[in-house]
């Protein structure tokens, strides 16, 4: 090949979860390895993340007792996807995923631990476990990567503690139920935050106690950097070089010009969905849909799915998300997610018409599939409201406002009082004030109060799955998701239907390799992560269902790649 300013071997577009688990295993394989990322920082979606991964039956369930096999993995993943998902593609997760996972453990610096209490999201499906599949990444010193630390992506706002420090997935399951215990475990935290100051100040501001997605990524990106595998920032993708119907390369912007990058065993796609491409969601549907709903990475428009389309590749899935719904700060085109909240007691999601339409508490991706079922039957669900009383105002989170006995109204900013929480004396002013019909909110929390005073919800089974209590608050019986809304004021923030990052993508086989629409394969083309048509169907798995498949399959692409003449 002619022309060429740049030669590797493989060449990644991407920094997440799924191009630095290619980029790890495609160096040790033996390739010479680069990474471009259009961003001025890495870590993409996957950065902004909890930086969990769900992979069945692994290493680190048997230190918590958690029996798993094989056989229930696949049982459960065929169960949830409903014939949507190949047995083929479901029994390469199955088996390579914890492959991958015992490699990164053994040869790299990512580590993780199992959450043996956070449950699958379906646990009474056949197969399905209480806990363990779903692992998060041990805590990191974000010292380690020394300047490197500036150019992490930022974790999501909503996933700040105070808006300033980080916790592990384990330690929030316990701060959800503010009580005496979370009071002293946040004092604590708060401490060891103050007493970082020195660090902070020799890190540019930016706090090294790194958890979650900043932990995920820290830790791949350290062993990126052990291994002197560069990786180029603000350095977007423009297009693919073919030679002869086969992917050599791809053209880069570099400072300001144009540099060919040839890769002699092929490029991996790994550069998010499209989530915030309006067009594309405009093109490929559900609507009503906006970027500014997404809780995903800002720079994820589509470049990847685009570049492959470009060249007739088979993509899938492109209705579908990572949906979870979300709320939205004042002023801030970005979604807040509701993850936690719609499993709490004492708050009900309403459509334009004042009525529910979902069981709150399901797996994000349900409620707002859910939410999108009934705003083509009503055309008032998007966008809906959150409703709860005084009492949910007291002890828990909504969105960007923490629990009212540690952040009551009066000391909320003015952009939170007056363009986000609205706030009533009564049911039926509230009702006025949002424009919902003041009749029917009223029967609707009439209804739902009954149903909480006997602990069953009669319309939507709410807290009837152990996935629906884990966020659900324990002191309340007999339904820890259930609670009456009966104590004034009362109150309402938007709702929309948000996503994680899109699902759709390009087709690919078990390896990663993108195929055309008859099945063939795009010789020296693989994608990974969401630009990549998911291999979970339109369903959830459990916590980490995005991040464990997307380092998998980043993972088999470079053996593939490594294996190509």
């Amino acid at each position: 090949m002619q022309d060429l300013d740049e030669s590797v071997d493989f060449l990644i577009v991407g920094s997440g979860a799924a191009a630095m688990a290619a980029a790890v295993r495609a160096h040790d394989l033996g390739l010479s390895t680069l990474l471009v990322e259009k961003a001025e920082v890495y870590g993409g979606s996957s950065a902004m993340s909890g930086g969990v991964c769900w992979v069945g039956n692994n290493r680190h369930m048997k230190k918590y007792g958690i029996a798993d096999s094989d056989e229930e993995v696949l049982t459960y993943l065929e169960a949830i996807t409903k014939g949507e998902a190949s047995r083929e593609h479901l029994v390469a997760y199955r088996d390579e995923s914890r492959r991958m996972i015992d490699y990164l453990d053994d040869k790299s610096h990512l580590k993780f631990d199992a959450l043996d209490l956070y449950t699958d999201y379906y646990p009474e499906a056949p197969g399905g476990k209480m806990g363990g599949r779903s692992m998060e990444p041990e805590p990191f010193d974000g010292r380690l990567l020394g300047d490197e630390l500036a150019r992490l992506r930022s974790p999501a706002t909503s996933a700040l503690i105070l808006g300033k420090f980080m916790i592990t997935a384990r330690i929030a399951k316990r701060m959800i139920i503010l009580d005496f215990s979370a009071m002293l475990t946040m004092a604590w935290l708060l401490f060891l935050y103050m007493l970082r100051a020195p660090r902070r100040r020799s890190t540019r501001g930016r706090d090294p106690y790194l958890t979650n997605g900043n932990a995920l990524i820290g830790r791949l990106r350290l062993s990126l950097m052990d291994r002197g595998v560069p990786l180029w920032l603000s350095a977007p993708m423009r297009e693919l070089i073919v030679d002869g119907g086969r992917v050599v390369g791809a053209v880069v912007e570099r400072d300001g010009r144009s540099v060919r990058v040839g890769a002699r065993r092929g490029v991996l796609l790994a550069a998010g969905g499209f989530e915030r491409d309006q067009a594309m969601r405009d093109e490929y549907g559900p609507r009503p849909a906006s970027t500014e709903w997404t809780a995903g990475n800002p720079g994820n428009t589509g470049d990847g799915i685009r570049a492959g389309l470009a060249l007739g590749a088979e993509v899938g899935l492109m209705d579908e998300a990572w949906w979870t719904p979300t709320t939205q700060y004042p002023g801030v085109k970005s979604g807040w997610v509701l993850v936690v909240e719609k499993s709490l007691p004492g708050g009900i999601f309403v459509n334009r018409l004042g009525e529910r339409f979902t069981n709150e508490a399901a797996p994000y991706v349900d409620v707002v599939v859910a939410m999108y079922a009934d705003q083509k039957k009503t055309d008032a669900s998007v966008p809906g409201w959150m409703i709860f009383d005084g009492r949910y105002r007291r002890n828990y989170i909504a969105g960007p406002v923490g629990p009212g006995k540690v952040m009551s109204d009066a000391s909320l900013g003015k952009k939170l009082r007056t363009q986000f929480l609205v706030k009533a004396a009564t049911v039926g002013e509230l009702a006025e004030k949002i424009e919902v019909p003041r009749e029917r909110l009223e029967a609707t929390i009439s209804r739902f109060n009954a149903f909480a005073k006997a602990g069953k919800d009669g319309d939507f089974s709410r807290g009837e799955s152990a996935s629906d209590r884990y966020y659900g608050d324990d002191r309340v019986k007999p339904n820890p998701c259930l609670a009456p809304l009966d104590t004034a004021p009362y109150y309402a923030i938007k709702l929309f239907p948000g996503d994680l990052g899109t699902k759709g993508g390009l087709v690919t086989d078990t390896r990663g390799r993108v195929l055309r629409a008859d099945g063939g394969v795009i010789d020296g083309l693989y994608a990974a992560g969401n630009t990549s048509a998911s291999i979970m169907g339109r369903t959830y798995p459990g916590a980490g269902g995005t991040i464990g498949p997307a380092m998998c399959f980043g993972f088999l692409a470079a053996e593939a790649a490594a294996e190509a003449s």
